[in-house]
């Protein structure tokens, strides 16, 4: 009897246990469960899922033609055309709260067309100039916003060809991807928790680089001494893409170097063409022996008949020494004296032959 009293005791404890253990269970998940940080980016009522984004459209404002070894300012323009296209419903809402908390959410998702943060850097791509600005900020664009013109210096090569470049705006911003409401609609006592999306972008603009006559010196003569007039010859050539119409070549000379005819004119240059040019050089008594650089620039009319400055060309120009010219003149005295002495010599024997 004892026995049997003893093992349905037991047994009412074991079923009392396990009944105050699964009573005591919700509370010790919750306890648990309030012990694990909140991950913002698992929602877990989220009413909608929202489809689309920003749409960023990059273009040049103003003209986006240059001349070779051009220093610029290029202004750049971003415009957002983001848009929704489509709306999945995801939590069905149980009562009026959440009616009225998901309302809120589906309002705040058409935020997704929203970009945050833009910022634009430009590269060259290979192409022949140089970029001088660091990355500009153009804000946060609303869809249907556009930017105003984000402006970056650029310096065009002295070497680059005619033709069309391709530069890359580099875009970097954030967007709305996902968005929760969660709390009191009622007493106003909502919380509002944002998932947020990283982008990178890049988009092609493209520059022209004008044709244009352009010129370099290919041969230089000179004859020049101190204190005495001598001729200045200049080769030019159009290494340029235009033909360079009514060319005029002008020197600009400065001390010791001097001329009442320091223009010479050239006609028209086609791409390719040397023109010799020749001028009258005075140079001062004072005139130390040396290579003097000249600097000249050439006009022109270009093939939309509009009057064009080449950049300056610089010269060089040797004024030699009086004595080599003494020396050559010398020279010459004492070979026409030996070609004398030869004569007399010839006439001497001829003489003496005909004596005998």
């Amino acid at each position: 009897m004892f026995g049997e009293a003893f093992n349905g005791a037991m047994k009412r404890l074991i079923v009392l246990v396990l009944i105050t253990l699964l009573l005591m269970l919700p509370q010790v998940l919750a306890q648990e469960e309030r012990s694990v940080p909140p991950n913002i980016w698992k929602f877990n009522d989220d009413y909608f899922t929202v489809y689309g984004g920003p749409e960023m459209v990059v273009s040049i404002a103003g003209s986006s033609e240059y001349d070779r070894d051009d220093s610029a300012t290029i202004l750049i323009q971003i415009m957002n055309q983001g848009k929704v296209v489509g709306f999945e419903s995801e939590d069905e809402p149980d009562d009026a709260n959440e009616i009225a908390l998901s309302k809120m959410e589906r309002e705040m998702e058409y935020g997704v067309t929203t970009a945050v943060g833009v910022m634009a850097s430009l590269s060259a791509e290979g192409s022949p100039l140089d970029i001088k600005t660091p990355p500009q900020s153009a804000g946060t664009l609303l869809s249907g916003q556009v930017s105003e013109p984000l402006q970056f210096e650029i310096k065009i090569w002295d070497s680059a060809a005619a033709g069309r470049y391709q530069l890359l705006v580099n875009l970097t911003y954030q967007f709305q991807k996902d968005v929760q409401v969660d709390g009191n609609a009622t007493s106003n006592k909502v919380d509002y928790i944002m998932l947020y999306q990283e982008v990178t972008e890049s988009h092609d603009v493209s520059i022209i680089v004008r044709k244009q006559a352009d010129f370099k010196v290919v041969e230089v003569d000179s004859d020049l001494l101190p204190e005495s007039s001598g001729i200045l010859s200049i080769t030019f050539r159009n290494t340029g893409e235009e033909t360079a119409s009514g060319a005029t070549a002008r020197l600009r000379l400065r001390d010791p170097l001097s001329s009442t005819d320091y223009t010479a004119f050239m006609g028209d240059m086609l791409p390719g063409d040397d023109v010799r040019t020749r001028f009258n050089i005075d140079v001062d008594s004072d005139a130390t022996a040396k290579t003097y650089s000249i600097k000249a620039e050439i006009e022109y009319e270009d093939s939309e008949g509009k009057t064009m400055v080449s950049d300056t060309i610089y010269v060089p120009a040797q004024v030699r020494e009086p004595e080599e010219k003494a020396g050559i003149l010398e020279n010459l005295f004492l070979m026409g004296g030996g070609v004398l002495v030869l004569a007399a010599l010839v006439y001497i024997y001829m003489k003496r032959r005909e004596q005998q």
